[in-house]
């Protein structure tokens, strides 16, 4: 296959990986529909433009769509579509990952068309095939957007798509993944934001660009018109992207308002009435708050699943950490968290520092054995806890009722300082044996890469470590777009931490 090709011809296609791009004598959007067989897409995510670069199998690079046949879902069809200011003929072509031509199209707008699918994608017989369409919308992309079923707000907007509209379950309490849910959609808010102010400037680039090309033409007044209305677009542009993601941020600032009282106390803010009953399981805590003051006032929590399965590090001052209230307060908050999430959890305590004098106080009557104060007492403890869960781990292959053991929250104070390589041998242990599964480990202490302990550096490559200054950074999973990062801590409030307690059975 390769070739020009007219308005409905077809061929098969060989190719695994398509390349699409277009040009035109005028600025130009690319962006492409993973569709079902009536040519609908099944949500607003199945689009890819230049606000929302990627889903699965179809990505945005540069100035050309990639599509990967084998990543598409079963049954899925992909559209090539482009966009234009005004009503002008657009040349496409489809090439290999190698640019070998594949096949090209002209597509002529007729009248008023400022947008123009231009090639189909779809599977025949276990085989692949693409035709060339040529349909426009007078509407715009924000019409074809509409008409593939995607959910768009208004043209001024660059028919983005819309974080969904809150919609609070009637069933089970929402939970863990429903504020990852919500911390998703807040990352592919601030991506389309960002996305949108560098198209409107690179809009300006080639507008202004174009204002200049012709010497003839690039003074007087029609020329200082045509920059102005360059500048004016941009303007307009940002302001609509400002705009859309307020909204965002007001929609999801409302929802989680407004299931804070209806999560697991663990997951919710401590002024929240989940307080206010018993210790309810959760399937995951809150480690702190994320947002992004150059984009907005959106904050959002960041949250850990449980179990865990690797111990939670809190870069702290080692060896000051007596004088370090910022990393106290954080390690305390876990801990009250974790035993939260957990009823009838209890705390263990290894603090040859000294440092967790509140934590120690609160958590009193559900420690599991006195506090470890003193570094003789560290391999003690840790050499007993991690044996245990070696038999526990043995009495799980014959009976596995055993495992069924009463949870446990492990903190560690002061880490590397004042423990042997032995001592943090046995820590490795409790994250690897099946019967400390119930164990959840918290450590502070300074994550110092150039400590002369191999079993250190194994036990910091291992945890998750989350920064106890406010000043921290998160990159998040989905665009890695840049957040800050500022750490849970006790609630100040003498009445709200007293509520805490009592609802940890602490009092």
């Amino acid at each position: 296959m390769n070739g020009v090709f007219s308005s409905g011809q077809n061929a098969p296609l060989t190719a695994h990986t398509v390349r699409f791009t277009a040009s035109a004598a005028a600025p130009i959007d690319l962006c492409a529909f993973v569709v079902d067989d009536r040519l609908q897409v099944a949500s607003s995510g199945d689009v890819v433009f230049y606000n929302q670069p990627r889903t699965q199998g179809v990505r945005l690079d540069g100035d050309t769509i990639v599509v990967e046949l084998a990543a598409l879902r079963t049954g899925a069809r992909v559209l090539f579509a482009a966009g234009t200011d005004s009503a002008v003929s657009v040349s496409t072509s489809l090439t290999d990952p190698s640019g070998a031509p594949l096949a090209a199209f002209d597509v002529e707008p007729s009248g008023t068309e400022t947008a123009l699918l231009c090639w189909e994608i779809y599977p025949h017989n276990d085989n692949w095939k693409v035709r060339a369409l040529g349909q426009g919308y007078a509407g715009g992309l924000g019409a074809m957007f509409t008409a593939h079923g995607v959910e768009v707000d208004d043209e001024a907007a660059r028919v983005a798509p819309s974080v969904p509209e809150m919609s609070v379950p009637d069933g089970p309490a929402p939970s863990f993944e429903w504020l990852w849910k919500i911390f998703e959609d807040a990352a592919r808010s601030a991506t389309a934001y960002l996305s949108a102010h560098e198209y409107a400037q690179h809009r300006l680039d080639d507008e202004l660009s174009a204002a200049v090309a012709d010497p003839a033409t690039r003074t007087g007044v029609a020329a200082e018109a045509a920059r102005a209305r360059a500048h004016r677009r941009c303007e307009e542009l940002n302001s609509a992207a400002e705009q859309r993601h307020r909204d965002d941020s007001a929609r999801l600032t409302d929802e989680l308002n407004t299931i804070d009282s209806r999560l697991p106390a663990s997951l919710s803010t401590w002024t929240s009435t989940s307080w206010n009953t018993l210790r309810t399981p959760s399937d995951g805590i809150r480690v702190g708050e994320l947002s992004a003051p150059e984009r907005g006032t959106l904050q959002v929590p960041l949250c850990v699943p449980l179990p865990m399965h690797r111990p939670l590090w809190i870069d702290g001052g080692d060896s000051e950490i007596q004088q370090d209230s910022a990393t106290q307060q954080v390690v305390t908050a876990l801990a009250l968290r974790l035993l939260a999430a957990r009823p009838g959890a209890r705390v263990d305590i290894v603090d040859p520092a000294r440092a967790l004098v509140e934590l120690r106080e609160l958590a009193a009557p559900v420690l599991a054995g006195p506090p470890v104060l003193d570094i003789g007492g560290v391999a003690a403890k840790l050499k007993g806890l991690a044996d245990s869960a070696d038999l526990t781990t043995l009495a799980m292959s014959t009976d596995p009722a055993a495992a069924h053991l009463e949870p446990r929250v492990l903190v560690l104070v002061g880490v590397p300082h004042g423990y042997s390589s032995d001592d943090l041998l046995q820590v490795i242990r409790l994250t690897r044996l099946p019967g400390a599964q119930h164990i959840s480990i918290v450590i502070a202490g300074a994550a110092d890469t150039v400590v002369d302990d191999p079993a250190f550096q194994i036990l910091l490559e291992q945890s998750q470590h989350l920064p106890s200054s406010a000043d921290g950074h998160f990159a998040d999973p989905w665009t890695g777009s840049d957040w800050t990062f500022t750490p849970d801590v006790i609630p100040a409030d003498a009445v709200l931490l007293q509520r805490v307690i009592t609802t940890l059975g602490a009092v």
